[in-house]
């Protein structure tokens, strides 16, 4: 059975270079890699690197390393999925056709809830930003009041729940940016990120661990148009939900503080 996009596009949109990160033996993901694919015509795979499944180079000295430089060690999944970005991010430096050319990377388990906003925008976002949040740390990423803007659509139209959803973009407070399970970034972006993550240290979607924000011109939206799907990590981390819902309201709070007044 072929599987049809949730959102229609016109032939009118430009194709967005998109990559989804995920390996072969997934097989419970690859119906939605179809979907995706079927969302984001040309969308390319990077075969997930798995270290538990395959042989990484000096892989006991290079988590000895993270634990030397961050007092946390990362682990083989953490490690992997480094890896499979920083495998991307070399691919756009060699690939891109103009030093503003955004290129979408996604995991297997990424979820596009908007994919006419997705289009719609994308040509402005490469305009406007290096690296760019379609989604990030769930939900929960927060936008400083003073760059925040309110998104105009070319034209309305209705969210599977039959309301008309309002978006805001701008400048994120950095430290709300988690996750990679939908961010795009142009050749500059994308060269920065590699030199920055050269000595492995921390997981690569701990952007604000490693990255710093005035190097370059960070965005996000809100709400998500990407989104992370339900499901079973395949990185390997566990925590308790009550205790991680309390603190995270907690840091929601402080957070939406820090950006009113910024």
């Amino acid at each position: 059975m072929t599987l049809q996009p949730s959102n229609e596009i016109t032939s009118e949109q430009p194709m967005i270079r998109a990559w989804v990160i995920a390996a072969a033996h997934e097989t419970e993901r690859a119906a939605h890699i179809q979907l995706l694919a079927a969302q984001l015509p040309g969308l390319q795979q990077m075969e997930a690197i798995y270290p538990t499944r395959q042989k990484v180079p000096f892989l006991s000295r290079l988590i000895a390393l993270t634990k030397q430089r961050t007092g946390t060690a990362l682990n083989k999944g953490e490690i992997g999925v480094l890896l499979s970005n920083r495998a991307i991010w070399k691919r756009i430096v060699k690939e891109a056709r103009s030093e503003s050319e955004h290129f979408l990377i996604l995991e297997s388990d990424s979820v596009v809830n908007d994919l006419v906003m997705l289009h719609q925008q994308y040509s402005s976002v490469e305009k406007d930003y290096d690296l760019f949040f379609w989604g990030a740390w769930l939900g929960h990423a927060q936008i400083l009041r003073s760059t925040k803007k309110k998104v105009q659509l070319i034209e309305q139209h209705p969210s599977p729940e039959g309301n008309s959803i309002s978006y805001s973009m701008g400048t994120p407070f950095y430290k709300t940016i988690c996750s990679g399970y939908g961010y795009s970034l142009n050749k500059k972006a994308a060269a920065y990120l590699l030199k920055r993550s050269n000595k492995i240290a921390y997981p690569v979607d701990e952007f604000k661990r490693y990255a710093n924000p005035h190097d370059l011109r960070w965005g996000t939206i809100f709400p998500e148009i990407i989104s992370q799907g339900k499901g079973t990590t395949t990185i390997g981390h566990s925590a308790n939900p009550l205790l991680e819902k309390i603190w995270i309201s907690l840091l929601d709070i402080r957070n939406a503080v820090i950006c009113f007044f910024n």
